[in-house]
């Protein structure tokens, strides 16, 4: 039984880290149209909310998956 929950605790980490990685392009990538639309100040917004989420989800990376604690 531990076995199943370890396996299910790696999925939903490889799960999460993959959906906050999308969001962080899409919340990105929607900065760029806001820029685009003329609407700086949001868009500026988007970028460094995208910015600072990635570096978050690297830091999130290097802590779980390549040097694990």
């Amino acid at each position: 039984m531990a076995e199943l929950f370890e396996v299910l605790y790696w999925l939903a980490m490889v799960g999460m880290t993959v959906v906050l990685a999308g969001t962080t392009v899409l919340i990105g990538a929607l900065g760029f149209k806001f820029i685009r639309d003329r609407r700086r100040a949001l868009g500026a917004g988007c970028i460094t909310f995208s910015l600072a989420s990635a570096a978050l989800v690297v830091f999130m990376i290097n802590f779980k998956f390549i040097i694990p604690a």
